[in-house]
């Protein structure tokens, strides 16, 4: 039984084509099943599960901001997984600790342990998932990319990001729905606890999806990686040094408003789970739309212009955030939601193939790492700096027009957000 098992984990340079397209089958099967557990863990959920366990809105965004810190881990894990001979084996033992400790989170608010401990057990919680998830983070990616075609990988990209957003938008719809049921009959915590259990098994259909996946051999090391090689190689690289600074612009200014979008829908403009899920949906159906098409125009183009024309649309976007009242939300943000997800249709496939586009192929892992590394370290601070002003901003005015702190935090970070798609021209086509 144990040699099944480590040959299961094994890799393999004798990998058929039918196990190729059966792999990448099961990596997009494996994003369908873990978004849902990932949704009900994030956004509006988490607000929620914070509001109820005696979270206030400052301390909501500094927990929504964790996973960001988390990604500071990447460096360190970049070192295990080079000097290692397969990323399978940690990639699916970490990916199951992630997923149960976000399982886990779903059931505090059962426990009454009281404010203080309860939210101090999610904080802790959620920062173990997201520990676990940034460790593996690169190494699952590179392992992902070792699957696909170069020619290719824009179109499946596209292809993965569609199909999970399809499977997280309908499964959040069914589980919003669920929670808005007994959260109006004052029975959240039942709700949650509801949602858990049926989250357990989608946990067990995705653990058995990446066991499954087959890893081909990866790259021989001429030497053992260590921590102040895989800082100083990107550092040093000329080719790399514009990825990473555009990489911190772009993670400053995105950030800064990240962990505030859900808390305004919820809290500020009075939305409930199921319309927020909604109005998620529709930034889906966007994204959806315009994901293959941005694939396909990176793949035939530019992946450039993809880069510069989604992100730009975003700091749009963030501008359309920042105009958002009780008033005019039900005809606006259905707009601003639409625009979103066009926008990270080319966002999400242009940063996560540049990172690696400019790595050398020896060492993508660590050059990769590194980045995220510098990217969770800022960005974790501009989302506490965002905190900070919008626990401390009081009666702010633009031309006279009271400007609540949240809206204000979108604006300043939508100014970022087109200032980091300037700098992206800087990087040259490969």
């Amino acid at each position: 039984m144990t040699n099944k098992l480590s040959h299961i984990f094994e890799c393999s340079d004798h990998i058929t084509e039918k196990q190729y397209r059966t792999s990448r089958a099961l990596f997009i099967l494996d994003g369908c099943a873990s978004t849902q557990i990932f949704t009900v863990t994030s956004g509006a959920f988490l607000s929620g599960l914070a509001y109820l366990v005696g979270a206030g809105t400052a301390l909501t965004g500094i927990i929504a901001a964790l996973p960001t810190l988390m990604n500071t881990i990447q460096i360190f894990s970049s070192v295990v997984y080079e000097n290692r001979a397969g990323s399978k084996r940690i990639t699916v033992e970490f990916a199951l600790i992630q997923r149960l400790c976000l399982l886990m989170m779903l059931f505090v608010p059962t426990l009454m342990l009281g404010a203080r401990i309860s939210v101090a057990v999610i904080a802790v919680l959620y920062s173990c998932a997201h520990f676990c998830g940034a460790f593996i983070n690169t190494g699952a990616n590179n392992w992902l990319i070792s699957l696909v075609k170069k020619e290719r990988l824009g179109r499946y990209l596209g292809l993965k990001d569609s199909m999970t957003l399809v499977a997280s938008t309908g499964g959040s719809l069914i589980l919003s729905k669920i929670l808005d049921a007994y959260r109006f009959a004052d029975q959240e915590i039942l709700g949650f606890r509801i949602i858990g259990i049926l989250c357990i098994g989608i946990c067990v259909v995705d653990i058995t999806c990446l066991t499954l996946i087959r890893e081909p051999e990866n790259v021989k090391y001429v030497e053992p990686l260590n921590i102040r090689k895989a800082i100083q190689m990107p550092l040093t690289d000329q080719n790399y040094r514009n990825i990473l600074i555009f990489f911190l612009l772009w993670s400053v200014a995105s950030n800064f408003a990240s962990p505030f979008f859900s808390i305004y829908m919820l809290e500020n403009l009075g939305l409930s789970y199921f319309y927020i899920t909604v109005m998620n949906m529709v930034a889906s159906v966007a994204r959806i739309a315009a994901a293959n098409l941005w694939g396909k125009a990176a793949d035939s183009y530019s992946w450039r212009l993809v880069t510069l024309g989604s992100i730009f649309m975003l700091g749009v976007a963030y501008i359309g955030w920042g105009l958002l009242t009780k008033e005019n939300c039900i005809y606006w943000l259905p707009v601003v939601q639409a625009v979103s997800g066009v926008a990270w249709g080319g966002i999400n496939i242009a940063t996560f193939r540049m990172q690696f586009a400019f790595a050398p192929l020896e060492h993508r892992v660590s050059y990769v790492s590194f980045c995220s590394t510098m990217v969770g370290f800022v960005g974790f601070f501009s989302s506490m700096l965002g905190s900070t002003f919008v626990a401390l901003a009081k009666d702010i005015r633009i031309l006279n027009i009271p400007v609540d702190n949240i809206q204000m935090v979108f604006i300043l970070s939508a100014f970022g957000i087109i200032a980091s798609a300037l700098y992206s021209r800087k990087i040259k086509e490969k």
